[in-house]
């Protein structure tokens, strides 16, 4: 058996879900973020699962378990902090789950879910998003090349990572800081690597007509990050991704042709 038959027996979301828990088992356990950290990612995963349960069933009369809920729930909860109210939690899984169903063009949810849950949250809440899944960066690497591999997201990973750290690094330079400071952001870019390689490649929201469109979203989402990173950096990332989410459909309508 081959190397792509023995990886097709299982589904990205088997493997997202995985790799997931593996990231939370670890940073709770070797990153000092203590067994509690884990109480928050179950009550948003517990919210999540149960609601999409029961909207799936309301609108086919079927009952099967949601993977996608489960993985949004756990993205909320490695992203949030640890120390926000219950029901914080409670309401960016009931906002993730609710905007995949509600916002949605051409039968495609517009926003990421995680991504738009701890996006408003963090907005009217002030709700901390500290990313703190990110922190076993060996690992965030080592799987997050098997989900772009798995998902054919090399194109989107790189023109994002290589838009980010050029502009990020003419305005450092320009700013005064050294190639020691640029190689330090480069090797403990824990966020910005788990961001691309988790977040921004989520195939229902990101261009699916083609190569370029998804090099265009990639760098469009750097840049916007890059901006929002000087004006609004309490929520740079959160917003730039659902910024980009909005301008899919417009990409997807582009043919580039010769």
């Amino acid at each position: 058996m081959d190397i792509k038959s023995l990886t097709n027996r299982f589904t990205i979301y088997h493997y997202m879900i995985f790799f997931l828990i593996i990231l939370h088992l670890v940073s709770v356990f070797f990153y000092d973020f203590g067994f509690k950290a884990l109480t928050p990612v179950l009550i948003i995963v517990i919210t999540a699962i149960i609601l999409d349960l029961v909207i799936e069933h309301f609108k086919y009369k079927t009952w099967s378990f949601p993977q996608s809920a489960l993985i949004s729930g756990l993205f909320i909860g490695g992203l949030l902090t640890q120390n926000l109210q219950w029901y914080v939690y409670v309401l960016a899984g009931i906002i993730a789950i609710v905007s995949k169903h509600l916002i949605k063009f051409q039968q495609k949810h517009i926003f990421n879910p995680a991504n738009f849950g701890v996006l408003l949250v963090s907005i009217f809440f002030g709700a901390s998003h500290t990313w703190w899944i990110s922190s076993p960066l060996i690992l965030v690497l080592i799987f997050g090349i098997f989900v772009i591999w798995r998902l054919k997201r090399f194109d989107l990973t790189i023109s994002f990572l290589v838009s980010y750290f050029v502009i990020n690094s003419i305005i450092e330079l320009f700013g005064g800081s050294n190639f020691n400071d640029i190689f330090l952001t480069l090797i403990n870019g824990g966020v910005i690597y788990f961001f691309s390689m988790y977040m921004l490649i989520e195939p229902r929201t990101n261009p699916t007509t083609g190569i370029k469109q998804r090099i265009i979203y990639g760098i469009l989402v750097a840049i916007v990050f890059i901006i929002l990173h000087f004006y609004i950096p309490r929520h740079d990332l959160p917003l730039a991704l659902a910024v980009g989410n909005v301008f899919v459909p417009i990409l997807n309508r582009f043919k580039f042709e010769r």
